[in-house]
């Protein structure tokens, strides 16, 4: 890209330290906007993607304490925030300070939209090769709640028995046709996840019907973790002997917070009472792996509050638990209600990150053994297989209407509108919506996503993979993040620090970005 002579002596004031990272942001930048030449305006504008942060406590203009952590909901990118940020900020306080803002809710490279036209080519062209990854998946969506709880920004359909029960006869369609693919037959699947919207709103006999035709179609690993997302809330022990007998063998039920005035405002309906309750009976039957997700930073939730749910958690003796941040999207239930001041704040981004070290705290003097930077298991029969995979190399089958799947190289996404949905079952069609293409160095930017959810990214071992010079390339804001107390490092691998581990989805986005960036260079 062509420099003007103006820009060029412009860009002699930034660190040499820098320079090299501050020079594929700058070029980055210049060809979003469509520009061919990098002028000093250009520079001026793309400050922020290359120095990002950078900035010293002096030189803060946001004021965190008020800074809710907040994004705008793009779920077939999972990035809250289009602007790259490459630099922490100096300010002596990484684990409150090191960023402004959560750049992703799960790392991953900016890929770009399939034609539309083709998009039906390329999955039969994908689904009708036997070769793939070893690691393999299923992800079936459920796009149904009785409730529409304020801070979820996945909501899709209310429930309806009628409409479930037919809805589940076609997902039975899709099954079929999917799992007839060369592709689907040539290895097992070692995870299956049920998600949504909220599995267990489904009937008994379609949660048995459904586990069984997965079980029927697809090759499944002897050791396969099947798991049913969901709810308490009518969630009945019919439903949970259902499951079992149909071979679900993990659940993953959202309780948020046990404190029962937080969940009514949330609207979530059941009491601690009988959550606590339920959570019991479930864990006592010895015959499945239960874990719950919790989330910190609710509206009206405090710290002793969030130190109360962990608390209650531990007593019950179950698997294992997330422990995830409050992601808050623009213009969604949530932030419409905070905008009207019709329910209290939630926690500010750096209040937040004392939530997460005292989760830390806790768990580890517990001695519950860490899966993820989020996720904790209490004995080794608690996996998260699925988790772990779709952070990592992996392929995922996506079935449902709204499920979103990776295969090769392209992200599939199934239609989320049920009548089209049905529509396209009823001509004998996957019923798909769109599709991303990624970009050729997809398993090295899943590999860095994977590791920085374990807490290090090995760096000198990628490099000697994927036969690139990672540790050149990255170290000017490697360096800068070991001197702000983000990472240290050892022998080309960087491991993250507590305050790292709250940053690790803003740090392996921006490992990433970079070396996308660096592509396009």
């Amino acid at each position: 890209m062509d420099w003007t002579p103006e820009a060029k002596e412009a860009f002699k004031a930034v660190p040499p330290a820098v320079q090299k990272i501050a020079k594929i942001g700058v070029e980055s930048y210049a060809r979003k906007k469509g520009m061919g030449t990098v002028t000093i305006e250009v520079i001026e504008e793309a400050r922020t993607s290359f120095m990002g942060g950078g900035r010293k406590k002096k030189d803060r203009k946001t004021d965190l304490n008020t800074g809710l952590n907040i994004g705008v909901n793009k779920r077939h990118t999972m990035h809250l925030a289009n602007e790259s940020r490459y630099l922490a900020n100096e300010t002596g306080d990484p684990l409150h300070e090191a960023f402004d803002y959560k750049m992703s809710v799960h790392a991953m490279p900016r890929g770009g939209i399939m034609q539309s036209e083709k998009l039906c080519a390329q999955w039969d062209q994908v689904m009708s090769d036997r070769d793939g990854l070893p690691m393999r998946t299923i992800y079936i969506h459920i796009p149904f709640c009785h409730t529409h709880c304020i801070f979820c920004g996945f909501h899709q359909n209310v429930y309806n028995r009628e409409l479930a029960e037919k809805y589940v006869d076609y997902l039975i369609r899709e099954i079929k046709i999917t799992a007839s693919a060369s592709f689907s037959k040539a290895r097992p699947f070692q995870a299956v996840y049920i998600g949504g919207g909220t599995p267990t709103a489904l009937s008994a006999s379609s949660i048995e019907k459904l586990a069984a035709a997965v079980k029927n179609y697809f090759p499944l690993a002897n050791d396969c973790e099947f798991t049913l997302e969901g709810r308490i809330y009518n969630f009945t022990k019919e439903k949970f002997e259902a499951a079992l007998s149909s071979g679900i063998n993990r659940f993953s039920l959202g309780i948020q917070t046990f404190d029962t005035e937080i969940r009514k405002r949330l609207g979530r309906i059941e009491p601690k009472e009988k959550i606590v309750k339920a959570l019991r009976a479930f864990n006592e039957t010895g015959k499945a792996v239960v874990i719950i997700d919790m989330i910190y930073g609710l509206p009206g939730q405090t710290i002793n509050i969030f130190k109360e749910d962990i608390k209650t958690f531990l007593s019950l003796e179950l698997s294992g638990c997330d422990l995830y941040q409050l992601n808050v999207f623009q213009g969604g239930p949530l932030d419409k209600a905070v905008e009207k001041k019709t329910i209290h704040r939630p926690a500010a981004l750096r209040e937040q990150a004392d939530y997460f070290a005292l989760g830390v705290e806790l768990m580890e003097k517990a001695h519950y053994r860490r899966l993820s930077t989020a996720h904790w298991a209490r004995t080794s029969r608690e996996r998260s297989l699925y988790n772990s995979f779709s952070r990592g190399r992996s392929e995922c089958i996506p079935l449902g209407a709204g499920a979103g799947g990776w295969l090769k190289n392209p992200f599939f996404f199934v239609q989320g509108d049920l009548k089209e949905y049905f529509k396209a079952l009823d001509a004998g069609k996957k019923p798909l919506s769109m599709g991303m293409k990624r970009p050729a160095e997809d398993l090295l930017f899943r590999d860095i996503s994977y590791q920085m959810e374990l807490g290090y990214c090995d760096l000198k071992d990628l490099s000697d993979i994927y036969h690139k010079k990672l540790i050149k390339i990255l170290d000017p804001v490697v360096s800068q993040w070991e001197r702000v107390k983000l990472v240290t490092r050892s022998n080309g691998c960087i491991y993250l620090t507590r305050a790292g581990e709250f940053w690790a989805v803003n740090l392996a986005q921006i490992l990433i970005d970079i070396l996308q960036a660096e592509k396009c260079g």
